[in-house]
């Protein structure tokens, strides 16, 4: 019992120190692969939008989520070369080798010594190393960590490693069983992180807080690519509120590169900030030497089903192998989360959305409501998945007063074929009634196409694409993409080349992996 309790207190120690880096837990079950799956291929350039409904919302299995560490309920093996205890005084100790061994996490060390009766314990005699998932998750490397387990406080030194998603280092790191902080700390990810040189990018704060599931405060950040000072801020704020699984990027606010034939050169940023209990102010800008300056801002507010947001943004879709930009004043949206229908794999969503929108010289009020059944993708085989969906959009364009219904469904199927060769076939059908939109931002150009296509993996860092489109309408091919993607460390290179019916054209682009 004795050799029992030691290890417990061992274990809670590592619980607490990989706190301060990770969100709150939620009960529910996240599967974003089911609103994204398919919807590009291989290989092809795909930008998330910034906007609430592809952002923050999320597929719940009501009643299915683990608000418990996985490792809470599981048993607990130490070695060490030498063990003992002292019931008079209480004091404890491992030493020689110490592994520790819990669930998916392990402690390695040369000492642990504490005591039952103050309930602190510390490592000795040099430093620890903490794995979690075989150090897939979590590998962390420090000097020495106190812990006192009656009320959660942890004290830790010199402490550097992997915490999925950033690599972090700082001089001094503490937990007081709710917020965490790290002091002179630095933060990098794993797209940017150089093993044997300077980061390609990074962040550097005198004091690091933590609040799981609601905020980060950096005091003092320095903003860094390589060694070149991007800027400073007296103190920077980081919401989590919309954090999945920790894919939340602190590194947004700084002035990324970025490049397409289309727009140009160009710089983008974004950052989230906090505001009342639930709500958090958003802004995303990008500026390209030929679109000009594409803002995105205004406030989102998490629901307990949904997110509902009011701002202004410059979106762009693409029109006959052209990139076309709507603006959207005063958008006001709420979008559901993705629900599975009882314990079925089957879901459904919906949402709706009003404002002001202006194209050219098209402009007037829009507004719209939708709603799509679906279910999570049916593995047929090793590597091969396929999905349905369904659902029914209605649009309100003042400009003309059209009015656009529109049922679709479609078919999403995608198949590893080799460990270098995926394939993939996607159908979509939109039953859209005699009228279009007036814009050709969400023109619908080919109500019944066929997309099918693969990829094969050329190197590590290169792979090419082929992707054909066809208008089941006519039999004709609207247009074949050939996509070369070469991965540039933190950044990716796309060529593209796509044979269109109006025009062909060639398009470059290089964006950020973790902005």
């Amino acid at each position: 019992m004795r050799k029992h309790r030691v290890q417990w207190l061992v274990m809670v120690t590592l619980l607490c120190l990989t706190q301060p880096v990770l969100a709150a837990s939620e009960p529910i079950v996240y599967q974003d692969e089911l609103d994204s799956f398919g919807e590009t291929y291989p290989g092809e350039l795909s930008t998330p939008s910034s906007t609430p409904e592809r952002s923050n919302i999320r597929v719940v299995r009501r009643g299915k989520g683990d608000t418990t560490n996985p490792n809470e309920q599981l048993p607990t093996r130490i070695d060490a070369d030498k063990m003992a205890y002292t019931g008079s005084t209480g004091d404890v100790y491992a030493e020689g080798a110490v592994v520790v061994v819990r669930g998916n996490q392990k402690l390695l060390a040369n000492r642990i010594e504490g005591n039952t009766n103050t309930t602190e314990y510390r490592t000795a005699n040099g430093p620890y190393r903490f794995l979690e998932d075989d150090g897939r998750t979590k590998d962390l490397t420090g000097d020495v960590m106190t812990y006192r387990s009656s009320d959660g406080h942890l004290d830790g030194g010199i402490t550097q490693g992997w915490s999925d998603p950033y690599y972090i280092k700082g001089e001094k790191i503490n937990y007081d069983g709710a917020e965490g902080h790290i002091e002179r700390g630095m933060f990098t990810t794993k797209h940017a992180m150089a093993f044997k040189h300077t980061p390609d990018y990074r962040i550097e704060g005198e004091d690091i807080k933590v609040y799981p599931g609601d905020k980060v405060v950096i005091k003092k950040p320095s903003f860094y690519i390589k060694n070149f000072k991007v800027l400073s801020l007296p103190s920077y704020t980081k919401s989590l509120r919309g954090d999945k699984k920790g894919r939340v990027s602190i590194f947004s606010l700084i002035p990324t590169p970025t490049y397409n034939s289309d727009d140009g050169l160009g710089l983008h940023g974004s950052t989230d900030i906090p505001m009342g209990k639930s709500g958090e102010a958003y802004i995303d800008y990008r500026w390209y030497t030929k679109a000009g300056f594409k803002p995105k801002f205004g406030y989102r507010y998490f629901l307990p089903w949904g997110t509902a947001s009011l701002g202004y943004a410059k979106e762009s879709s693409e029109y006959q192998n052209e990139t076309v930009w709507v603006e959207k004043t005063i958008e006001f949206r709420i979008d559901s989360h993705t629900y599975h229908i009882g314990d079925s794999p089957f879901t459904i969503r919906g949402g709706g959305n009003m404002g002001y929108w202006k194209e050219g010289d098209v402009k007037g009020s829009h507004k719209q409501y939708y709603g799509e059944v679906s279910h999570t993708p049916i593995k047929l085989w090793d590597g091969a998945s396929l999905r349905f969906l369904g659902g029914y959009q209605r649009d309100y364009y003042g400009y003309n007063n059209v009015i656009r219904s529109m049922p679709y469904w479609g078919v999403r199927f995608g198949t590893k074929i080799s460990p270098r060769l995926t394939g993939w076939i996607n159908y979509n059908q939109r039953n859209i009634n005699y009228n279009n939109s007036p814009y050709h931002f969400d023109t619908t150009e080919i109500p019944k196409e066929l997309v099918f296509g693969g990829t094969i993996k050329l190197t590590r860092l290169d792979d090419f694409s082929v992707s054909v489109k066809r208008d089941m309408d006519s039999g004709d091919i609207d247009n074949i993409s050939y996509t070369w993607h070469r991965d540039l460390h933190s950044f990716d290179l796309y060529l593209t080349y796509k044979g269109h019916s109006k025009n062909n054209s060639w398009k470059v682009s290089i964006v950020g992996k973790d902005f």
